[in-house]
């Protein structure tokens, strides 16, 4: 079972790790199989529904979910210098 520890030191924003237990993160692997555009309008899409529903989801806290908008509004933006 978790601790509390642990679940505040799990990094649920920045690449993490539940999101990585292929071998190879699922944003990679969407960009093998769909391609930079679809990926960039993917972000853009969670990153709007990340912020829309802000204060809305039990037990996240407001700078977690602001925090998840920007990383894949980051993620959108630099799709095209990174890949």
């Amino acid at each position: 079972m978790e601790s509390n520890k642990e679940k505040e030191d799990y990094n649920y924003v920045d690449h993490p790790k539940h999101y990585n237990e292929n071998g190879v993160e699922v944003i990679e692997m969407m960009l093998r199989i769909w391609g930079k555009e679809a990926v960039k309008n993917f972000c853009e899409l969670n990153a709007f529904k990340y912020r829309m529903r802000m204060g809305s989801k039990p037990n996240q806290s407001l700078t977690k979910e602001l925090s998840k908008a920007k990383w894949y509004e980051d993620y959108a933006r630099n799709i095209e210098v990174e890949f």
